[in-house]
């Protein structure tokens, strides 16, 4: 452990991100003074302070279990895309027949409508 005197106002430290006052002593890991002092944002010095320790939190469950939970889930729901687009493809097909079947049937209608006419006249 190292004691450092902070030197730049904006530095930030830790998991939770904990602000840094400029000017306060601080006992940090060695290597993260030794980053600090080589940046310029903080010098060594021989006052006591205040014991700054990084806390690095694990998951409560290991990693691959919840990824391979994950990527299940996702295979499923990537399978239920694929279903629904299938399902909209047939009706799209269902109602471009059926308004087919509507126009010529309107088109006939018409026509017969344009003969009935004719003759009436």
């Amino acid at each position: 452990m190292a004691l450092v005197k902070i030197l730049v106002a904006n530095l930030f430290a830790g998991a939770s991100f904990q602000k840094l006052e400029a000017g306060k002593v601080y006992d940090v890991d060695d290597a993260v003074a030794e980053n600090w002092i080589a940046a310029g944002k903080a010098e060594a010095t021989k006052e006591k302070g205040e014991t700054l320790l990084f806390e690095v939190a694990t998951p409560s469950t290991p990693l691959a279990v919840e990824t391979t939970v994950l990527q299940e889930q996702l295979d499923n729901a990537l399978a239920m895309v694929e279903q629904l687009k299938a399902e909209a493809t047939v009706k799209d097909v269902a109602h471009a027949e059926a308004l087919a079947a509507e126009t010529k049937r309107a088109d006939v209608a018409e026509a017969a409508l344009a003969e009935a006419t004719k003759k009436a006249k």
